[in-house]
């Protein structure tokens, strides 16, 4: 036999395989619609996944091939919002896939993202909640108080504009600094001081804009994501103590800080009783504690800046919106002095302030990520379908907060009075919908209540302070792209001082 044919056999053999391969991932979910290339390769969802506009292109899939299509050779994707809920259900037997093992923060143990292992994921849930519920945390709402202080004072201080004075102010900028801050200070007892400092510290901000796109390309394309997860490849690329700027700068400084807090505790010193100390009383190591902080970053400070930026945009963007809530923010704060913030239950009280927020997150949802999931053993069904083991499950949740039947035929609208003109029973299924935005059962978001007392807190002390106006009202945000996430700048704003506003 040539030389050359025998060169060939193990080629042909890889190509037979491929196709085999091929043929057998097309098989399986063949049932299910979706785009033809989808079937055979998973490199089309590469392409779409760095468009920065995935969310809407997926949403258009759902809307085309039905609430359970196929955007994968092993992949779905749904919008079924009963479906979702048998997901995340408490004792569902659904995991996680493995694309959350590529957010982990260290090569030895994963943190509360990361975590696909039920038994692990559960473990680790029960000693950070009690710390983010506020159970342990007495203090937790008055530290939120502290940073928005920061906020309001660097607004009077640097940039009130007067006449033809102009000062502008990146309005994307400064509700990033305070979520941040407000991470910081919650998980590690001081805030790093981005809003103090009006600035980028240790780069983190440009660090994410300049990996994010790099991290979802290669998070998009399922071979990759294993090879990423080898433990070897894993090793040296979690963020390191080591770097000077991003988030193993920050990583750095969080071990620093809880190594500090630990070392008081051993000394007997009686220290802050905050969200650290909850997760050192419920047996959190020093290094778990720094990365469930990096992990906080990415949950919980670039998911609340994204509704912030939007409650503002479509508030401002909307004159009768804005006045109507600017009403009766003025008619609450004859009630609160000037020297107060006001509490997060009284602002949760106010009707439009009310529905101005959840009508935020549901026309501008935090995250828009497949959060994938994956089908047990012994599979499942959906419609009659089957789902063999094994199968991920993307969310379409752009979709779930843009649906006719449960928000009206002017869903694509931000309209805040939906909320308040509803009847009970169509109030009641909005509601249900809308739970989902922080998910349900074991997978319910944890920093849910610093969200919320973020956006009312903020929304309610910046209108009542300040008039705000666009310096462009065609183009809002400078640039804004979708990783999975929201990556914006360039929210540029006048501030002027309301009359008996401000300091």
């Amino acid at each position: 036999m040539p030389n050359s044919l025998l060169l060939a056999i193990p080629f042909l053999l890889f190509c037979l395989c491929l196709v085999v391969a091929s043929v057998h991932s097309y098989w399986r979910l063949r049932h299910f619609k979706g785009p033809k290339l989808a079937a055979w390769t998973d490199l089309w969802y590469v392409k779409l996944s760095q468009s920065g506009k995935a969310h809407l292109l997926l949403g258009e899939l759902v809307d085309k091939y039905g609430n359970m299509c196929r955007i994968g050779t092993n992949t779905l994707l749904t919008d079924d919002e009963d479906f979702i809920r048998k997901m995340n259900a408490v004792r569902s037997e659904y995991s996680k896939s493995e694309w959350y093992n590529a957010l982990k923060m260290d090569g030895n143990h994963h943190n509360i993202l990361s975590e696909t292992d039920h038994a692990g994921h559960i473990d680790l849930r029960n000693k950070l909640v009690n710390g983010y519920a506020g159970t342990n945390n007495p203090n937790f709402e008055s530290d939120v108080d502290v940073v928005l202080w920061d906020v309001i004072n660097l607004i009077n201080d640097k940039y009130i504009s007067q006449g033809p004075d102009l000062k502008p102010l990146d309005f994307s900028a400064v509700m990033q600094y305070f979520t941040l801050d407000v991470v910081t200070s919650l998980s590690l007892g001081k805030a790093f001081g981005y809003v103090r400092q009006d600035k980028d510290i240790y780069n983190y901000i440009q660090t994410m804009w300049e990996n994010f796109p790099v991290m979802n390309f290669m998070l998009a394309y399922p071979p990759v994501v294993r090879f990423l997860n080898l433990p070897a490849i894993q090793k040296n690329l979690v963020p390191s103590v080591k770097d000077r700027t991003g988030l193993g700068k920050i990583k750095g400084v969080a071990f620093d800080t809880v190594k500090q807090r630990f070392a008081e505790k051993q000394s007997g010193k009686e220290g802050k009783i905050d969200m650290m100390d909850s997760f050192i009383k419920n047996g959190l190591s020093e290094s778990q504690i720094a990365d469930n902080t990096l992990a906080q970053l990415l949950a919980g400070s670039d998911t609340t800046v994204a509704v912030l930026r939007a409650t503002f945009v479509h508030i401002v963007s909307n004159p009768h919106v804005y006045h109507h809530l600017q009403a009766e923010c003025d008619e609450v704060a004859r009630t609160i002095p000037m020297d107060e913030i006001i509490p997060y239950q009284r602002a949760t009280s106010m009707p439009y302030l009310d529905a101005c927020v959840k009508e935020s997150l549901r026309y501008h949802p935090a995250a828009t990520g497949l959060l994938p999931r994956v089908v047990p053993k012994g599979g499942d069904y959906y419609n009659g379908k089957y789902l063999p083991p094994g199968t991920v499950i993307g969310l379409a949740q752009w979709n779930m907060t843009r649906k006719n039947k449960v928000y009206g035929e002017d869903c694509e609208v931000f309209r805040p009075e939906r909320w308040l003109e509803a009847s009970p029973e169509k109030l009641a299924r909005m509601e249900k919908s809308h739970e989902l935005l922080f998910m349900t059962g074991r997978h319910r978001c944890l920093g849910e209540r610093i969200a919320r007392t973020e956006l009312y807190k903020m929304t309610f002390e910046v209108l009542r302070r300040f008039e705000l106006a666009s310096m462009n009202p065609l183009r809002p945000i400078d640039q804004s792209v979708n990783y999975g996430i929201w990556m914006q700048r360039g929210m540029w704003m006048r501030v002027e001082r309301r009359d008996g506003g401000g300091k």
